[in-house]
């Protein structure tokens, strides 16, 4: 018997395959042209060319649909999704089936699928990338309630009710209760890339509202990851058989543990040969997208879903440059750009809104009005108890409902798993849209991005105490910037009980058309000789003040390359992410031993009042003349520092800087408290909002080095005069920014203040007049949002 039987001898020569019973097709054509010429077939027989026109109509479509909706502040992937459904049965599908018959065969969707799949692995590895593994250890107790809360509450109750509901009331076999799960689960969760994506979309993702956001989203991502691979391996244990299941539970722990030693290790190796300020070399990209594919094969092996491996692997890469932004960089267009948006289109597409002539089951009436109910409250509920302000507590619940790629992701890799009844796995898409558009045009409507620094959380040397340390931000243009607050932060005298925690930040105005960086100088990398002089200087000085208080003081060192209008940005950035209570910034005049203004940088002078007014918390300008040598120089043991008291919650923050300072013994203070009188010497005005703060300083300090005094004044003239007088009894004197606004104290100073960023009184203490060692601080306490 012929077993090629009669189709073998309808094939042409040229598509023949010895043992086949198919006629071959190449992947690619030779041309519209030579087609055209030789009376073939249409050029779309060809997966290559028809994956090319698949994608470009994918493209197109999704792009012409963003143009409008981006004016109304709704993500890409809103766009994506009204694509597929264009394409799919929903219209074109069902209006022109032929027209799609050509150019979306159901036998191409294969390789959609896959390249599908492949962009949802990188993806989720490029997630982890960008966010910070640290985010997670320095998540306060406020994030970890509210992650822990919005994730178990929602997951143990709501998805337990609804797969007994479709089980009762719906009648649902037990095959199809597992979509019920995959739904109700997914709905339930709070996923962290989600919230990511659409903070990043609103611009938001730098706020404290953002921050507090992806600390608690990534507390909830896992605690379900926990709580999903849990149950998947009792499935195995108790449905397969227990060798299975801990084999499986084994190997996988075995994978996280590689990822978080060798792979770590390497991804420092790497970083390690690469010059600081250099991006990576191709070759260790080219490796590194490698492994993250042999993770993935790895881990969906062993029984990790194959994306989870790719994720913990991003999270490892250190965050920043030099390696974690050359992978953005090079990953980021391609993977969000081309194969991310097929996940949201072929959801669309396979979505069919015909289907919904039905009235939906009871389970999914409950999943869509109780368990979204619930899943707000989860987060409103314990935010306004850790006392979240009420309007902040309900745009939090929104972020953490966020749906988006994820979701998308997850309904799609289920779909061919387990049976769905007709119309399902469009409303799941549905659901996705609604949010995904619903969302960020609530949120845009009422939260203010001009905020995004002003804080609820007390970032504020009044609220430091000694155990837990000072946290302080020190922000040098030159070296001679960083040896002044060096010379300042020595008088701290921090102890291993009370330690000092520096982040020394040098600014380097952006030259050209180069990238914005924050370079991370803790990370081991070689010299490079295009900028590691000019940064080096700087390094040194803190390395020496590092070296000078070992056990007692933690120094980490960064340099900001900006253009000069967005360098405000970067330190306000630096200063929330790591959670300082003071930044420190230079003083934008410098004078010679003479008492001459050798430079006036007005570049330094508008960054300083930018970052007065966005700072996420306090901030101090230091006036440092500590080079003035007008008068024979003779040594001094004692350091005298004093504090111009007039009211306000500055003057405050100057006591609290002060508090810091009385533990160094060559440091004897001086509080100076002013009160206004008339003309017949009746007490007018004086300052009683320090008095209990003064006496408990009093109390936990050495008498010996502080000392109060009492200035009778009774105008702004008679301060002025007294003042300048300070100046030339002090070494240092100590400010608040911001004074009474009646207080006769000052009555007549503000006609005469040229420099309002340094207020009233720390304008005068900066005046061309004072030409003596006296060195100022000004503080301004943070801006504290009211709740």
């Amino acid at each position: 018997m012929n077993t090629t039987g009669s189709i073998a001898d309808e094939l042409d020569p040229e598509y023949r395959m010895d043992g086949s019973c198919w006629k071959f097709e190449p992947v690619y054509s030779d041309g519209i042209w030579y087609q055209m010429l030789q009376n073939k077939e249409n050029i779309l027989k060809h997966s290559s060319v028809r994956l090319n026109i698949q994608i470009s109509i994918i493209f197109f479509l999704t792009s012409f649909i963003h143009f409008f909706l981006r004016r109304i502040h709704l993500p890409r992937i809103v766009a994506e999704i009204l694509a597929g459904m264009i394409l799919g049965p929903s219209l074109i599908g069902k209006y022109f089936p032929g027209l799609s018959t050509i150019f979306f065969p159901p036998d191409s969707m294969k390789i959609l699928s896959t390249l599908m799949r492949f962009g949802y692995l990188f993806f989720m590895f490029l997630i982890g990338v960008k966010m910070d593994a640290g985010l997670l250890r320095k998540s306060g107790s406020k994030s970890w309630v509210i992650g822990t809360i919005n994730t178990l509450v929602p997951m143990l109750t709501m998805v337990t009710i609804a797969k007994d509901i479709s089980r009762t009331s719906d009648k649902y076999p037990e095959p199809a209760v597992e979509w019920v799960s995959v739904f109700s689960g997914t709905l339930m969760i709070t996923s962290f890339p989600a919230v990511a994506l659409l903070l990043t979309h609103l611009k938001i993702i730098n706020s404290e509202l953002g921050h507090l956001a992806l600390s608690s989203a990534l507390v909830s991502d896992t605690t379900s990851v926990v709580l999903i691979n849990l149950e998947s391996y009792l499935k195995l244990i108790f449905g397969v058989s227990p060798r299975v299941g801990f084999k499986s539970i084994f190997l996988s722990m075995l994978l996280i543990i590689v990822i978080v030693t060798f792979l770590r290790s390497t991804m420092y190796w790497i970083i390690r040969r690469t010059p600081e300020g250099k991006p990576v070399r191709s070759n260790y990209v080219f490796l590194v997208v490698i492994l993250v594919m042999l993770v993935g094969i790895i881990g969906d092996n062993v029984g990790l879903q194959f994306l989870y491996g790719p994720f913990i692997f991003g999270l490892i890469v250190p965050t920043g440059p030099p390696l974690a932004s050359v992978l953005v960089e090079r990953l980021d267009t391609i993977v969000t750009g081309l194969l991310l948006p097929l996940i949201s289109t072929l959801c669309g597409f396979r979505s069919n809104l015909w289907e919904l002539q039905h009235s939906p089951p009871m389970f999914l009436t409950f999943m869509l009005s109780c368990g979204f109910t619930v899943k707000l409250l989860s987060t409103f509920i314990p935010a306004s108890c850790c006392r979240v302000p009420r309007r902040d507590a309900a745009l939090l619940s929104l972020i953490c409902s966020a749906q988006s790629i994820v979701q998308l992701g997850v309904f799609i890799t289920n779909f061919n798993k387990q049976p769905l009844a007709s119309g399902q796995f469009t409303i799941a898409v549905l659901t996705v849209f609604v949010l995904a558009t619903a969302i960020p045009v609530i949120i845009s409507s009422v939260y203010d991005p001009s905020e995004k620094y002003l804080g609820y959380q007390k970032r504020t040397i009044v609220h430091s105490t000694e155990a837990e340390g000072l946290r302080i931000l020190v922000s040098a243009h030159r070296q001679d910037d960083a040896l002044a607050a060096a010379k300042l932060l020595d008088i701290t005298a921090p102890t291993k009980e009370s330690p000092l925690f520096v982040i020394g930040l040098y600014l380097e105005s952006l030259v050209g058309g180069s990238t914005p960086l924050i370079l991370d100088h803790q990370l081991g990398q070689k010299l490079s000789t295009f900028g590691g002089s000019r940064w080096q200087p700087v390094i040194d000085v803190f390395t020496l003040f590092k070296s000078k208080h070992d056990k007692s003081a933690q120094v980490k060192v960064f340099t900001a390359i900006s253009p000069s209008k967005l360098m405000h940005e970067h330190i306000s950035w630096v200063a929330f992410d790591h959670s300082v209570s003071l930044i420190i910034l230079p003083f934008h005049k410098k004078w010679n031993a003479k008492g001459n203004v050798v430079m006036e940088n007005n570049a330094a002078r508008l960054l300083n009042s930018n970052v007065m007014d966005k700072a996420p918390c306090s901030v101090a300008i230091y006036i440092d003349r500590s080079k003035i040598r007008i008068k024979p120089y003779v040594a001094s043991s004692v350091y005298r520092v004093a504090i111009l008291s007039m009211a306000g919650k500055d003057d405050l923050e100057a006591l609290a800087f002060a508090r810091w300072i009385t533990r160094c013994p060559t440091v004897h203070l001086t509080i100076i408290k002013f009160v206004a009188v008339n003309s017949y010497g009746h007490n007018v005005w004086e300052n009683i909002l320090h008095q209990e703060y003064t006496k408990d300083m009093l109390r936990h300090c050495k008498h010996d080095n502080i000392s109060c005094e009492e200035r009778v004044v009774r105008d702004g003239a008679e301060t002025s005069l007294f003042i300048k007088s300070v100046a030339s009894e002090y070494n240092l004197v100590l400010v608040g920014r911001r004074h009474e606004t009646h207080s006769p104290v000052t009555f007549g100073l503000s006609e005469f203040c040229e420099l309002p960023e340094l207020g009233l009184v720390g304008d005068m203490l900066a005046s061309a007049d004072i030409c003596n060692t006296c060195s100022v601080l000004i503080l301004q306490q943070q801006v504290i949002r009211n709740v």
